[in-house]
């Protein structure tokens, strides 16, 4: 057997071989969370014309440099008039919030700053400048000028930018169509009790999961027993899918027969197996433009290789730049031994400590030990070449989706 990849070079692989994310227009009020394709200009000048910002009087500033002093109201201009009222020497106009300034006027003395006195009498008690509480026209954005780039992830508040100039219909880079094929005859439904040498689908629920946190709408087929015909009669089934998903049956055991039909397939594997753990056997190919990812079978295992090579693929095919886990440095609460040779990703737990972080390791009893795994939040990297990580050190931790959940956001509200 030869030299295996390390993560960053198996890594660096799937991301170059990866087809270009697809494209489709959706309506405007669909795109919550997409991510754009095309740079969207501004259609007009924002704002469109030069408007007040305060409820009170549009003035000419001139005539208010000696206060207190009394202007003549003529008139009264509210959000959506079209401000055909002039103001003249001595004149004032009522103004409120969002309106237009009416000609003559070049700004706003707030109304908490004026007294109404008698009839159509307004007396200013303090001077306003030029330019005071208004929005010039294109002060903000000026026609033609790009408010959006490909790539952003449309949040609420781009959502509102793209109403802004009139974008009711959005192109979009398309999430990728999955699909997950659990393997291994030992494999029950969860709603049965597994009988000697059985376990429950459990991968399937999992995985199904971790798409959805990406936006990314998988379906599971029923597990594939240990069957090299029926293996090779699905893959060809779920040959027209984005990004096919296999969980087992990638090992070099006698009945793991995914990687030999992805092998005496059309598809060009890309790599099989890399020097980490857990996830040894995982397995890239590439099918036209379709992207295979054979997971290993054990959950712990499973779970970590999804999040290490599926994540950034799925991210990458739904128009994100990259969509690999977030990585900080933190201090080690407890010390890690390991045996050298592949690079190693601890279960971990991290939290806020001053002005950083601080991570525990979690023990497990192996890839198949969920439970424990379960209460991780981050992935502690411990290098292929260490033996052991003592207190004290400064560590690499990849952020796991419930760093965000049950840590980083609870630490923020209870602050």
């Amino acid at each position: 057997m030869g030299q295996l990849h390390t993560y960053d070079e198996v890594l660096s692989l799937l991301l170059q071989n990866l087809p270009s994310p697809a494209r489709e227009r959706v309506p405007l009020e669909a795109c919550a969370g997409r991510v754009l394709a095309t740079a969207v200009e501004a259609d007009l000048d924002l704002p469109p014309f030069d408007r007040g910002v305060m409820d009170g009087f549009a003035v000419r500033s001139a005539d208010v440099q000696s206060v207190p002093c009394r202007l003549r109201v003529v008139g009264d201009v509210a959000a959506g008039d079209s401000a055909e009222i002039s103001v003249g020497l001595k004149e004032a106009v009522r103004i409120m919030t969002g309106a237009p300034l009416p000609r003559g006027a070049d700004a706003v003395q707030m109304v908490e700053k004026t007294v109404q006195v008698g009839a159509g009498l307004v007396e200013i008690l303090e001077p306003v400048l030029s330019g005071e509480n208004v929005a010039r026209r294109a002060s903000e954005v000026q026609k033609g000028t790009i408010v959006l780039r490909p790539g952003q992830r449309l949040s609420s508040s781009k959502i509102g930018v793209l109403a802004a100039f009139g974008q009711h219909t959005v192109e979009v880079f398309r999430p990728p169509r999955a699909v997950i094929i659990p393997t291994g005859t030992e494999l029950v439904d969860v709603r049965e009790i597994p009988g000697p040498g059985e376990i429950r689908n459990s991968n399937a629920y999992m995985l199904k999961a971790q798409c959805a946190a990406l936006g990314v709408d998988a379906d599971v087929t029923q597990p594939l027993g240990d069957d090299r015909e029926r293996t090779a009669a699905v893959f060809e089934e779920f040959r027209s899918v984005d990004l096919l998903i296999f969980s087992g049956g990638v090992s070099m055991g006698d009945r793991d027969y995914v990687h030999m039909v992805i092998k005496d397939s059309d598809a060009r594997v890309v790599f099989h197996k890399a020097a980490i753990k857990p996830g040894k056997p995982i397995l890239f190919a590439r099918r036209a433009n379709q992207v295979i990812l054979g997971l290993p079978g054990n959950p712990v295992s499973s779970f970590v290789t999804f999040e290490l090579f599926v994540r950034p693929a799925a991210r990458v095919l739904s128009g994100w730049e990259q969509g690999g886990l977030p990585r900080v440095t933190a201090r080690l609460e407890a010390a890690v031994r390991h045996k050298p040779g592949r690079l190693f990703f601890q279960p971990a737990s991290l939290r806020f400590e001053g002005p950083g972080f601080a991570v525990t390791p979690i023990e497990t009893k192996g890839s198949a030990d969920m439970v424990a795994f379960c209460e991780a939040n981050s992935l502690l990297i411990v290098p292929a070449e260490v033996t052991h990580l003592e207190v004290g050190r400064t560590v690499e931790v990849m952020l796991l989706e419930t760093f965000w959940e049950e840590g980083f956001e609870n630490e923020v509200y209870a602050s």
